[in-house]
């Protein structure tokens, strides 16, 4: 079988997540179901790079 992880960025949108794509199983620190783990982590996990490491052209 064949599982999917979806990684949030918090609690709350990985519940959101879930809810959507069927993962209705609340276990410690993830939902699954439906063929999905959803979990999520504490913090920002993309941020933009700093100015000057942008081509000039953007």
């Amino acid at each position: 079988m064949s599982v999917q992880l979806v990684i949030a960025e918090k609690p709350s949108v990985a519940r959101s997540i879930a809810a959507v794509i069927g993962a209705a199983e609340k276990q410690n620190g993830y939902w699954q179901g439906g063929g999905y783990l959803v979990s999520w982590c504490i913090g920002h996990l993309v941020s933009f790079a700093e100015a000057g490491q942008y081509d000039e052209k953007y």
